[in-house]
């Protein structure tokens, strides 16, 4: 019963993973991939769920198997046949969690994008939380060929204890490199309603309504986190009733990326994929201090920037029919050489306010970095 229990819902929720994968395709086939971030984006997507997929059939081979070895266990071919996949379905357990691995990647990656230059430095605290996610995983898989090679490990041994040690660390590790890179998305998510507040006395954007849209849903992928690590706690007849959730929970990991994106790109459709030409933080927070008219010339810019091109306005640029590229949903959150030249033209040098909120005009100069450079 818990196995085909397990098998149902697990169906389920990949039938539901295989629709969500090929809207994503879709989307990005409709919309181009010229940028480097969506083509890894695809590939990484593509990839999960080809590990989910992999990971599925082996669970169909299992059931059937363990139902089989339940009808009649004296059936010595049936036998056989659950005695073959129960070790390598272990394996498989342990692959999966590479899923996790890759989803964690891109939370992190998201707050790096969105963090201002002075505040990135905080991205180190869930990198590290990564890195032991990664090494536990490792050793996870690594214990489990040396079993498929050897021999099944006896239940009170030494390394089944390490093994279970291991798995509770991904789980804790994967957690708290979450909830930390939510917190910073969180931060940021803050200062700028309050920036905006400030400066054009409003309270709903959609650039605010983007960065609260992830802020709610790293804080579902948390609660994820929280499930998976009680699951494990809690003892069933056969095993823990993480082994029942477990195909669960690497499928909502492998589809948490390609959702945000769906999710973002329809939010922005509703809004009617309106320009918001909000400054970016640190120079909105430049202007506010240093003029009496906190409006005044905010959107006076060029009608073409360097090259011919239109200068970045706002930290979230929408544009009705462009290409889907990454870096117009997350990276225009960082403040750009171009939006500085653009916006405040008679700024020439830096002052303590630009220290304190950190842009560094010298740095931006220098480097003339554009979007798609923070990705």
């Amino acid at each position: 019963m818990y196995y085909n229990f397990y098998l149902t819902v697990n169906t389920f929720v990949f039938g539901a993973y295989s629709v969500l994968v090929f809207l994503t395709i879709r989307l990005f086939r409709q919309r181009g991939l010229r940028a480097t971030s969506s083509r890894v984006l695809l590939t990484l997507s593509i990839s999960m769920y080809l590990v989910t997929t992999g990971f599925w059939a082996y669970s169909v081979a299992f059931v059937v198997g363990a139902t089989q070895n339940y009808i009649d266990p004296t059936n010595r071919e049936w036998t056989n046949f659950f005695s073959r996949v129960t070790t390598p379905f272990k394996l498989w357990n342990a692959i999966v969690l590479v899923n996790i691995n890759i989803s964690d990647g891109i939370v992190i990656w998201r707050a790096w994008v969105l963090c201002r230059r002075n505040r990135r430095l905080f991205v180190l605290i869930p990198s590290i939380f990564l890195l032991f996610t990664v090494s536990a995983t490792s050793g996870l898989i690594t214990l489990r060929i040396f079993e498929v090679a050897t021999s099944p490990f006896s239940d009170k041994s030494l390394v089944n204890y390490v093994i279970s040690v291991l798995q509770l660390c991904n789980m804790t590790t994967s957690l708290l490199s979450n909830i930390s890179a939510t917190a910073i998305i969180g931060v940021e998510a803050r200062a700028h309603r309050r920036v905006v507040q400030h400066s054009l006395k409003r309270t709903k954007t959609t650039a605010i309504g983007i960065l609260f849209f992830l802020l709610e849903t790293g804080g579902l992928y948390c609660v994820n986190g929280v499930i998976s690590i009680i699951s494990q706690l809690i003892r069933l007849p056969y095993g823990t009733l993480n082994d029942l959730l477990l195909g669960v929970i690497i499928q909502f990991a492998g589809a948490y990326a390609p959702a945000i994106l769906l999710l973002v790109n329809a939010r922005m459709s509703q809004s009617g994929a309106e320009t918001e030409a909000l400054d970016s933080l640190p120079t909105m927070a430049s202007i506010v201090a240093q003029s009496s008219k906190p409006h005044e010339n905010l959107f006076r810019v060029p009608a073409s920037g360097r090259g011919g091109k239109t200068p970045v306005l706002s930290m979230l640029q929408f544009t009705g029919m462009s290409s889907l590229e990454l870096e117009d949903i997350f990276s225009r959150y960082s403040p750009t050489a171009e939006t500085t030249r653009s916006t405040v033209l008679n700024f020439s040098r830096e002052t303590p306010q630009d220290m304190h909120s950190g842009l560094n005009l010298g740095e931006e100069n220098a480097h003339c970095m554009r979007d798609f450079d923070y990705v």
